[in-house]
């Protein structure tokens, strides 16, 4: 997963005006898993965690990443059903100025397995107002975010949320089925990005 976030960054930083629809770190996408999708009604009736409460998996993985990255960490307290019966997190890259983390339903599965995935960079070289084929959205505490929804083509790419706070630059990439409308895609994608802010620094 490392090499195609290179791969990703290095092709961003040569043609920064290509829409970006397949965004760092993000694994290739699968039409043929058969784990369960969210529907409309997961999305509406997903139950309110505690304020703040940090997701089982990032426990496993937090104290690495604090020991190796001195910005912000932010990771969501809400996240949509199924992404929310996701149960390991992987670290991809953790260092002084980034972070990225990958959670899977199932690993050793290969891509059939993914569920999101969680990125950060201080003093990236672009904005995400630069991103192509996103919409802007109104985030907590006055920020805004870019919001692009699953994208298809020959795999399907998940939808995915950018947001910058004072010189970072944060990424939330949620894997939804291409049948669930844009709408919710953005409302299930915005609470997650919403519930990290709003829960502040791990």
């Amino acid at each position: 997963m490392t090499h195609l976030f290179v791969l990703w960054f290095a092709l961003f930083a040569a043609q920064a005006t290509t829409p970006a629809t397949t965004p760092p770190g993000e694994p290739p996408a699968t039409q043929t898993t058969q784990l369960p999708a969210p529907t409309r009604s997961d999305v509406a009736s997903s139950p309110t965690r505690r304020a703040n409460s940090l997701p089982e998996p990032f426990a496993s993985v937090l104290p690495e990443i604090k020991a190796k990255s001195r910005i912000a960490i932010l990771l969501p307290s809400e996240l949509s059903q199924p992404i929310r019966g996701a149960k390991h997190a992987v670290v991809d890259r953790a260092s002084d100025n980034e972070y990225a983390i990958s959670l899977y339903y199932e690993l050793g599965i290969g891509d059939a397995g993914f569920a999101a995935f969680f990125w950060a960079q201080g003093n990236p070289n672009y904005e995400p107002q630069e991103l192509g084929g996103t919409r802007k959205v109104k985030l907590s505490h006055g920020l805004h975010g870019y919001f692009s929804a699953v994208s298809c083509g020959g795999s399907c790419a998940p939808a995915n949320i950018w947001w910058k706070d004072g010189r970072v630059l944060y990424q939330i990439q949620l894997k939804f089925p291409s049948t669930l409308r844009e709408g919710d895609q953005q409302k299930a994608i915005t609470v997650a990005a919403d519930s990290a802010i709003l829960a502040g620094p791990r």
